[in-house]
C-alpha cells in the first residue's frame, strides 16, 4: 500500500473474532519487521492467553521471526505457524471449551 506516496508493508494482528489486536506499517517486509511486529502485537496480551497458532500469510519472514520469538521465550515452544494463501496475521489462543 502506498502512504503518502511511499510503499509501506501493511502488518495486522487480529483475534479469531475478527477485532484488530495490532497494527504497523513498515518500509521493509523481512524477518527483522515481522519479528518487532509480533513482538508488539504479543505484548498487549494477557499472560493468562496461550498461543496455540498463528495464521499468517505466505511470506516466508514469519518463519524466522517466530522462530527466534520462541528461543527468546517471548512465545510458547508448542505454538504453530500456519501460512494460509491470502491472510491478515491471527493470533489465537487456546480457549476452554
Amino acid at each position: 500500500m502506498k502512504v503518502r506516496g511511499l510503499w509501506a508493508y501493511l502488518y495486522r494482528a487480529v483475534n479469531k473474532q475478527g477485532d484488530t489486536i495490532d497494527f504497523q506499517l513498515s518500509p521493509t517486509r523481512n524477518a527483522k519487521a515481522a519479528k518487532r511486529f509480533l513482538s508488539k502485537a504479543l505484548r498487549g496480551r494477557r499472560t493468562s492467553e496461550r498461543l496455540r497458532v498463528i495464521n499468517t500469510d505466505k511470506a516466508g519472514c514469519y518463519g524466522p521471526a517466530i522462530a527466534a520469538l520462541k528461543k527468546e521465550r517471548r512465545l510458547p515452544k508448542d505454538t504453530q505457524l500456519w501460512q494460509i494463501s491470502t491472510s491478515t496475521t491471527s493470533l489465537r489462543p487456546i480457549t476452554a471449551s
